[in-house]
Order: C-alpha cells, then sequence, then structure tokens
C-alpha cells in the first residue's frame, strides 16, 4: 500500500512538472525594471500633510515645471545609455571609449540629480513650519519627501529577459 501511494505521488508530480514546463525557457519574469510608478512631491505622505488647495496646486506647477525642464536631461541620458550599450555590445569594446560614455552618463545623471535636489528644496518651501515638522515624522524622516512611491521604478523583478520559464515571445 505504501509502494502504490509513492508511486502515485511520483507520477502525479511528473505529471504536474510536464504542465510547469510546457512553455519551455524564454521571456519569463526575470531581471528588469517593474512598473515605473514615481513621482515628485509629497508622495503618499500628502494626505498626512494635510495640504491646502493652493500648496498642492502650486506643487503640481512646480511638479510640471521639474518635469519639463529635465526632459531634454531624462532624453540625453537615455540616448547615452543606448550608445554606452552599443559599445559594450562590439566584438572588441574600447575601455577608452567606453569610460568616456560612461562620464557623459555620470555627468548628466549629477545634473538631474542636482536639479532633483532643487526641486525637492522648492516643495519644501511651499509648506508652513508646522507641515514641514511633520515631515520629521514620517518614516525614513525629512529625506522621504519627493519621490512618491520611492524604489518602485528601477532595476528588480519585472518584466524583463528573464532566465527562467516563460512564454516565448
Amino acid at each position: 500500500m505504501k509502494k502504490m501511494m509513492i508511486a502515485v505521488f511520483v507520477v502525479a508530480l511528473l505529471a504536474t512538472s510536464g504542465l510547469a514546463m510546457a512553455q519551455g525557457w524564454g521571456r519569463g519574469a526575470g531581471m528588469g525594471y517593474g512598473p515605473c510608478v514615481q513621482g515628485y512631491g509629497p508622495g503618499a505622505m500628502g494626505p498626512g500633510l494635510n495640504l491646502s488647495a493652493d500648496q498642492a496646486k502650486q506643487m503640481q506647477a512646480l511638479r510640471e515645471n521639474f518635469f519639463k525642464e529635465t526632459a531634454p536631461l531624462r532624453e540625453e541620458t537615455m540616448k547615452k545609455q543606448l550608445e554606452l550599450r552599443t559599445l559594450w555590445s562590439q566584438a572588441n569594446p574600447q575601455e577608452g571609449t567606453i569610460l568616456a560614455k560612461q562620464k557623459e552618463i555620470n555627468g548628466l545623471r549629477a545634473q538631474l540629480q542636482e536639479k532633483a535636489t532643487k526641486h525637492r528644496l522648492d516643495m519644501r518651501q511651499i509648506l508652513t513650519p508646522e507641515q514641514q515638522a511633520q515631515l520629521q515624522s514620517f518614516p525614513g524622516g525629512p529625506g522621504k519627501f519627493g519621490p512618491g512611491m520611492r524604489g518602485a521604478c528601477g532595476p528588480g523583478r519585472g518584466m524583463g529577459m528573464g532566465y527562467g520559464p516563460g512564454p516565448k515571445w
């Protein structure tokens, strides 16, 4: 009886594992970029700050201006990253060329970071002293003011090329 149960279990295991691997190896949920849910502003803390309608309107205007102002920098960064990827894909990548391209990208990222820091400081100026004091009590402190949903956009488990089983698109 015990041998019969083990045999049934093994057959069931083999049958279900065959279904699981039916699509073969291909694009799966691997390391890639997850859903991008990021915006500068009070993020999830906005309701806790009890922003007035005027404050919310001012923050929205600052946010829109920030995205318009940084659009060329973001586009240039993406362009340079594609160029770097192309350099790396060559049969014999040239160290000097790759390092120079990486320096360009780092410079663009530094400019973006500087503008983002200025933007965060400008957003803080809209808050009343009481609201600024409230920022201290939020998880992560006042540094969390800025990107709402920080970390939701970037490398991690996402819809990139995976090494596991998945549909062959």
